[in-house]
């Protein structure tokens, strides 16, 4: 389930790379302190692996960047979408912005114009999707007595099958279920449904570098994996603002 709103301001203007800037604001609006701390702090946990269960996208909107300041400004407004498997988090975000009508993002002040709400059912084995936030997938080697991380394209066999492994981890943790208490479809796969559409994005969280995927992709597989990939997001690092998609 997810929150489409529009923001307008008179000006906003924000480091070209604000990923951690939009993922504050989104748990501000989490009132419940308790609440708000166990998503911050831990979130749903399977095998000492937490996982948060909200994405969101980029801010869609007219803008011009300044490289020299590594800014990017936004013009009369712009649309976020917030994107979660947990409709709790979703209703706290929602009551916040339907009963407060202004908010400050980087000490600018923004107003709500608009919000939507919207629960996509997923009843298809077989989706495509387009992302809103690209999506990142990877996994964590030692090499030399160091660790380093190594990104995989969407071209790459290991992207389908640590998606799956992914999303798989997050259905037991959100529903408290261990390996063995349920079954999915063996098949999985994701890939583009137009290479040339493809592009690789690299960017910073705070100062790490991150690797990820813009795209039209074909997803085929148990439903409910499709769901929870929806609602919560593909890949890693959804809640730093990675993996959402819609439906095409």
């Amino acid at each position: 389930m997810r929150l489409n709103v529009v923001f307008s301001f008179q000006s906003l203007k924000l480091p070209i790379n604000y990923n951690h800037i939009l993922q504050a604001f989104i748990l501000q609006l989490i009132d419940d302190v308790k609440f708000r701390s166990f998503l911050h702090n831990q979130g749903y946990t399977f095998k000492n692996r937490n996982y948060k269960m909200f994405t969101f996208s980029k801010l869609n909107g007219k803008f011009s960047v300044d490289n020299s300041e590594k800014t990017i400004e936004f013009f009369d407004n712009v649309s976020l979408t917030i994107s979660s498997h947990d409709e709790t988090l979703i209703r706290y975000c929602a009551d916040s912005l339907l009963f407060k009508d202004e908010f400050e993002l980087l000490n600018q002040k923004i107003t709500i114009e608009k919000i939507e709400y919207e629960n996509q059912v997923i009843n298809n084995d077989k989706i495509y999707v387009k992302t809103l936030s690209p999506i990142t997938v990877y996994s964590t080697v030692t090499l030399n007595s160091s660790k380093k991380t190594v990104y995989y394209t969407p071209t790459d066999e290991q992207f389908s099958k640590l998606i799956k492994d992914n999303l798989i981890k997050k259905y037991l943790a959100f529903y408290n279920l261990n390996e063995g208490d349920i079954t999915f479809d063996d098949s999985f796969i994701i890939k583009e449904k137009y290479r040339s559409k493809s592009k690789m994005i690299i960017t910073y969280y705070k100062s790490f570098l991150i690797k990820a995927w813009h795209g039209i992709f074909e997803i085929q597989g148990d439903q409910r994996l499709l769901k929870i990939g929806y609602d919560a997001g593909l890949g890693a690092k959804n809640s730093q603002g990675f993996g959402l998609v819609e439906l095409m």
